[in-house]
């Protein structure tokens, strides 16, 4: 009995210095490992923070109508807010007392309105640089329609520092001014000409090019629409309307922009999903009915021709006995010739043997 407590306290005491010389060799290598790392090798980040981790410039396009839907309907609600504010200009002066309702109309409802226009025209411009970037490597864009994106991007930019800014009501002024010329009321013809005519060549570009998605195209052609109105309604607008005048004016700039917007947010979803094969095309009219060459067809008809001969000869082609058959004594033995010993396929199973190859060329 005492033997065996003797031999267990043993056996214990062998387990402690065993664990602690593990130990030992443990801290022991934890300080040589701090020793050797330099004091800015310690990381700050973790592995999700590495490049790969990092969410791509395409992640930021949206994927649901909803969110798209959502986006324009947050600029309409801003913009209709603004002209609320201009139509009740009078009635707010009154309660508040201090401000004159002008201070309400300029000061409030203009900007609230000239800012929606410059962030959706900024949104814009952001989404046609992305569009660029991915429809220059369209291999079969070879006269590069892709570049009219890029110069959206740059017109959308400046119309955007436009609408806050106002530069081209002043710059019209003073070319009317200098040159003794008042084309239109305020000298507006000096901005309008140019925008109407340089405008209208990028929509129909652009419209030409978001032909394809049909959402965009909608959107697209809403946004021509506004702009041609409001640029009526700017030059003339009949009596019956005269009381809506300036409100045509300052919403109908600010819905074409939406919905320019909201052309290029659906327009770059469209080209995304494209890219990554998630959009089926139907094979164009004109590959389906292009005319084969004679050389061609007849290159196809010797083709053919080769293929049958082909065909004819492996059907001719001579097998032999299965070597791992049983043949007993009352079947009778297969047709030797000359030097193979092998046999001819019967007609069956040469026609077996076209039906065969017929299904795989079908297949």
């Amino acid at each position: 009995m005492a033997h065996n407590t003797a031999r267990v306290g043993r056996r214990r005491r062998v387990l402690n210095e065993e664990a602690l010389a593990a130990s030992a060799l443990g801290i022991t290598a934890r300080n040589r490992d701090d020793l050797s790392r330099a004091p800015g090798d310690t990381p700050r980040y973790g592995a999700g923070a590495n490049i790969e981790n990092h969410p791509q410039i395409t992640d930021y396009v949206p994927r649901r109508y909803r969110v798209i839907g959502l986006a324009m309907m947050a600029g309409v609600i801003l913009g209709v807010s603004g002209e609320l504010i201009a139509n009740n200009a009078t009635t707010l002066s009154e309660i508040f007392g201090t401000v004159s309702p002008q201070e309400f109309t300029e000061a409030i409802a203009g900007g609230l309105i000239s800012w929606t226009s410059a962030t959706a025209l900024l949104v814009a411009a952001c989404y046609a640089r992305l569009i660029y970037s991915l429809r220059r490597h369209r291999v079969e864009d070879d006269r590069g329609r892709y570049r009219v994106w890029r110069m959206a991007a740059w017109i959308a930019v400046l119309l955007s520092i436009n609408s806050v800014v106002g530069a081209h009501a002043i710059v019209a002024r003073g070319l009317g001014h200098l040159t003794g010329w008042s084309i239109l009321p305020a000298n507006a013809g000096w901005w309008l000409v140019p925008a109407a005519l340089l405008g209208g060549w990028l929509m129909l570009k652009l419209i030409r090019e978001v032909a394809e998605c049909r959402t965009a195209l909608t959107a697209y052609t809403s946004a021509m629409a506004c702009f041609v109105i409001a640029a009526v309604a700017f030059c003339w607008s009949p009596s019956w309307i005269s009381q809506w005048h300036d409100s045509l004016c300052r919403l109908l700039p600010l819905a074409g922009d939406i919905l320019m917007t909201t052309g290029s947010l659906l327009f770059a979803r469209y080209v995304v999903l494209d890219v990554q094969g998630l959009i089926e095309h139907s094979p164009t009219l004109e590959a389906s009915q292009k005319p084969v060459p004679a050389e061609s067809s007849s290159d196809s008809r010797a083709s053919s021709h080769r293929k049958d001969s082909t065909e004819g000869q492996q059907a001719d082609v001579k097998v032999g006995p299965d070597p791992g058959a049983w043949v007993d004594g009352s079947q009778s033995e297969p047709e030797q010739n000359d030097d193979s010993g092998k046999r001819r396929l019967s007609k069956a199973e040469r026609k077996r043997l076209r039906k065969e190859k017929g299904r795989r060329r079908a297949a």
